[in-house]
């Protein structure tokens, strides 16, 4: 009798360690992941199509709903109707709504379809319709957009890693050239690069046969011009710095004659924009400012350091996707007047 008791007690024992041992084990095991699902909602993903489409300067003007009624389909009761630029590839749209939406969310799809001309898009998430979309290209629709073109002041100043770096930059940049003995060897290889260049006259001219010294005879003065321009003569511009000492001089006005008679206009430094600022949020805040000046000057000409340009290059871009342009400095109007006088 008391073998089966104390057996009896030692089942107990060990059920009641299992149990325990159940427990600690159901405590200390690591919960099963589960994949979280993320969906935007109907309203999220309006306000990225809406997002996008200001980015590329499409006016809430050219944006229209209209009501939608799709069988089996009740997440959506309206339909968005866009006219577009011509010029504006559509794919590029349908691009950055995708890009920024699957970012955030899993389970996301998008069509795309034309229909006469018309680009249909829908947007699903978890196959359920959040957006609908009509895209229409218009030739009547056209955003309101600058002209830009930018001179380097001190491309020929860079080392050769950043001079070179700027020879492939995808814009037709100007460099300012200042007249010198091996200027014109290096000016002429711009043309390779896409790029332009204009002739400056300042403090800085180097070479017997350039100088424009106030207290130069005439004669050496004309000879000086009549090199110049024999050495620059793929210049789109002949531009004189209003600091320099031959703009203060009494001489100045002979030696603007002997340009003109040459059929180079000189042109003033202060024509251009300069963005001379204490930081970059500073420039980059002057260039925002020009950008959106739609209703002054739209084309406009910009004279800067390499590297501020390289720090204004984000905005230039973002202008870009709004319908600005970088053009070369020859087809601004300020050239093609000045050419059309000769």
């Amino acid at each position: 009798m008391a073998l089966k008791k104390k057996f009896t007690g030692y089942l107990l024992i060990a059920a009641i360690a299992l149990l325990l041992s159940n427990v600690i084990i159901d405590l200390i095991k690591k919960p099963e992941k589960h994949e979280i699902v993320n969906e935007l909602t109907v309203r999220q993903i309006d306000s990225v199509f809406n997002f996008v489409l200001k980015e590329y300067g499409i006016d809430s003007a050219w944006i229209s709903t209209k009501k939608l009624k799709i069988a089996d389909e009740d997440s959506i009761n309206k339909q968005y109707v866009v006219m577009l630029p011509s010029d504006l590839p559509i794919p590029l749209i349908i691009r950055d709504i995708n890009k920024i939406i699957e970012k955030d969310i899993t389970g996301f799809v998008s069509e795309e379809k034309k229909i006469f001309g018309t680009t249909e898009i829908r947007i699903y998430t978890n196959e359920i319709l959040k957006l609908q979309a009509s895209l229409i290209a218009d030739p009547n629709t056209v955003r309101q957009r600058n002209n830009f073109a930018f001179i380097i002041s001190d491309a020929f100043e860079l080392g050769e890693t950043d001079y070179n770096k700027f020879l492939y930059l995808p814009y037709t940049l100007s460099v300012a050239v200042v007249p010198g003995e091996t200027v014109p060897v290096k000016a002429d290889t711009l043309n390779k690069f896409s790029k332009e260049y204009i002739a400056l006259i300042n403090n800085e001219i180097s070479g017997d046969k350039f100088k424009l010294e106030p207290g130069d005879q005439k004669a050496l003065l004309k000879r000086s011009v009549d090199m110049i321009v024999k050495s620059l003569n793929k210049s789109q511009l002949f531009v004189v710095d209003e600091q320099s000492k031959i703009f203060n001089s009494t001489v100045y006005n002979f030696v603007r004659d002997e340009f003109k008679k040459k059929g180079k206009k000189l042109v003033h430094l202060s024509e251009f924009i300069k963005l001379g600022a204490g930081d970059e949020t500073e420039l980059i805040s002057k260039f925002k400012f020009h950008c959106e000046g739609i209703n002054e000057a739209k084309q406009k000409i910009f004279y800067l350091p390499y590297e501020d340009f390289l720090t204004i290059r984000a905005e230039v871009e973002k202008a870009r996707k709004r319908g600005s342009r970088v053009i070369p400095l020859s087809s601004t109007v300020l050239v093609k007047n000045i050419k059309q006088q000769k």
